[in-house]
């Protein structure tokens, strides 16, 4: 008996312990989802706006529609009711002026910010307004419900700020409906009423919150795991160049744009001269340290428009778009000589390496297999090779 109670507790105390770490983290200051809070937030608040401005001004023109009232008290609440559905409606054309430049940025900013904590105070002090008014003539409390549903519902605001915002509207509430009302029987039903308007208000925003909360940081880890995906399948990972599969996507693409619009586009295809030795002398380390600091040197020669890429092994190819062959051979030439005259350091070890180079262009290509791509760099190439290597060969066309 004794240790079936001990488990009991000790189930009950993990239970509490785990609700107390939800509870903890709902009100936690989740600043990772702010900004797409704020753009979600600012997209809610224009098209409320929509709905809201002709709704507002078909309550006025109803509220207005009778212009004689037979009591004192039914003019004031007239005039009260209208008087804050205008004011409203003047604040959620402003909203609307102010999304509409807003809601289709990509970044929040400042205003963003304000603005979302602004139209719920607003929501939720025309509420209070409205149905301190009301108690002149109705014991109802409906604009405040819909007020605290509203916001609850509509925006995403972390819990922490929401409730503040809540607690300090219950208050205002509890003071500003007491104005009107000389049953202290209404009165106290109405300010309960109000502590469980409330409780749902806040509960509707911790709920989505938490659901919005849940939504996008899936929406990233997810995102995180395609772009690592995406590297493995389109990157090597020594150098974190595009690899040979993402090349033969670009190169089928980049045929096509010369065909139709006819620039010329050039392939260099580079080999580091006797890197076997360096392996073989150093050690595979050393070589990779090499081809990383070789693939950082190429990467910061291109211009922006070209794209290098890691072959294999020791193997680099350059897409130059809208260049000639005799543009893309002094590129190649200076490049060269730039790599001629680096020094790579691996530790203590300090290296000079060359390499050759083979240049052609695309437009000399007639089929589209793969292989056709580079085929004719590929023997320009290995001309440089065979005539001695650290020099660069231009393809002379012909297959």
């Amino acid at each position: 008996m004794g240790v079936k109670y001990i488990k009991s507790t000790h189930k009950r105390s993990l239970s509490f312990a785990a609700l107390k770490r939800k509870i903890i983290k709902s009100f936690h200051d989740n600043t990772i989802i702010l900004d797409e809070c704020a753009r979600i937030n600012t997209r809610r608040i224009y098209y409320l706006a929509i709905i809201a401005i002709p709704l507002r001004i078909l309550d006025i023109f109803l509220l207005s529609f009778k212009k004689h009232y037979d009591t004192l008290v039914l003019k004031v609440w007239s005039q009260g009711i209208v008087a804050s559905h205008i004011i409203l409606l003047l604040l959620m054309i402003a909203f609307f002026l102010i999304t509409l430049r807003l809601k289709d940025r990509t970044e929040p900013n400042t205003t963003m910010f304000v603005l979302q904590y602004i139209v719920v105070v607003v929501i939720m002090a025309s509420g209070i307004t409205i149905v301190t008014f009301d108690q002149l003539v109705t014991t109802n409390i409906t604009p405040f419900i819909l007020a605290c549903i509203i916001s609850g519902a509509i925006f995403l605001i972390r819990p922490l700020v929401s409730f503040v915002i809540y607690l300090t509207s219950y208050i205002s509430y509890y003071y500003f409906i007491a104005l009107y009302i000389t049953d202290q029987q209404i009165l106290l039903s109405n300010r309960v009423n109000g502590i469980t308007v409330i409780g749902i208000g806040f509960l509707l925003s911790i709920i989505m919150w938490h659901y919005n909360y849940t939504n996008i940081t899936q929406k990233r880890r997810i995102e995180i795991q395609r772009k690592q995906l995406e590297q493995l399948a389109y990157y090597d990972p020594l150098t974190g160049l595009p690899n040979r599969r993402f090349l033969e996507e670009l190169l089928k693409r980049e045929y096509s744009l010369m065909q139709r619009h006819g620039h010329e586009t050039v392939i260099i295809i580079l080999d580091i001269d006797n890197f076997k030795s360096i392996n073989d002398t150093y050690g595979h380390p050393v070589g990779d340290d090499v081809l990383r600091q070789l693939a950082d040197l190429l990467r910061n020669s291109v211009r922006e428009s070209d794209t290098v890429s890691r072959f294999g092994g020791e193997e680099f190819i350059i897409l130059m778009p809208k260049t000639s062959l005799e543009g893309g051979y002094v590129f190649a030439e200076r490049l060269r000589k730039i790599i001629m005259e680096e020094r790579f350091t691996v530790g203590s070890t300090t290296l000079q390496i060359t390499s050759s180079f083979g240049v052609s262009s695309m437009r000399d290509i007639y089929n589209q297999t793969i292989d056709d791509y580079y085929s004719l760099a590929d023997k320009a190439l290995y001309l440089a090779k065979k005539g001695g290597k650290n020099r660069v060969e231009k393809a002379n066309g012909s297959h």
